[in-house]
């Protein structure tokens, strides 16, 4: 967990602004919040969104498996998840863990209608503008459903604003503020400078999705899905 006040102090030591034990004035730590805000939303248009893992609580309904979740959602209404990381059911104050499970393994499950007090598997149904969280067994009492899933980061209203954010995006956050702010103190740091680039290089490796090649069903695949060049047959 970490808050904006404490990337700015670390990115103006990393310039030497301020010294080891000390921390921006608030004048400076106004401006480079500004300044760090400005930069996380310019990233989202270069392909290197910053996330943040979030916890999302709903209430089970007995009977219902399936939970609308995004913005304007009639079940979890909250900023969409991109994916799902983890998630457990709380009852009698002692937390059950649900097993996140693919598109493949949810569509296996043949009795899906069949009831626990404890839904053991969650399948995320992603869509758009709202995703669903489909669950198994479907529940049969009103137990408290905890989801943590990655979602967009858009920046901090507040110095003091904490956000959990994934492995390596803090440290990108900080050389780059530095980086950004390296005019406005009048500074020059060549090492520091290719830091935050590779940096910012390892997000936009972990937010790549590359798309999947397909085939259009009318093309013929023959047995085996395999195409005889020589003889032009399947």
């Amino acid at each position: 967990m970490t808050t904006a006040n404490d990337i700015i102090n670390r990115a103006l030591k990393s310039l030497a602004v301020i010294g080891q034990g000390e921390t921006a004035d608030s004048d400076q730590a106004a401006d480079a919040l500004v300044s760090l805000n400005d930069m996380i939303s310019s990233w989202a248009n270069e392909a290197a969104m910053i996330y943040q893992v979030a916890t999302d609580i709903v209430t089970l309904q007995s009977g219902k498996n399936d939970y609308t979740i995004g913005a304007g959602a009639y079940d979890i209404n909250t900023t969409r998840p991109l994916k799902v990381l983890q998630a457990f059911i709380r009852m009698n104050s002692i937390d059950y863990p649900v097993e996140v499970v693919s598109r493949e393994q949810y569509q296996s499950i043949i009795l899906k209608s069949l009831q626990s007090q404890l839904p053991t598997i969650l399948y995320y149904d992603t869509g758009y503008p709202s995703s669903t969280v489909r669950l198994w067994c479907s529940p049969n009492q009103a137990n408290d459903l905890h989801i943590d899933s990655l979602k967009p980061f858009s920046g901090f209203a507040t110095l003091s604003d904490t956000v959990s954010l994934p492995p390596g995006y803090e440290r990108a956050l900080r050389l780059n503020l530095a980086v950004e702010l390296m005019p406005e103190y009048q500074v020059r740091n060549d090492k520091l400078d290719v830091m935050a680039m590779e940096a910012k290089a390892g997000i936009k490796r972990t937010n790549h999705f590359p798309e999947k090649l397909s085939f259009p069903s009318a093309i013929p695949t023959g047995h085996n899905g395999r195409y005889n060049i020589y003889a032009d047959t399947v």
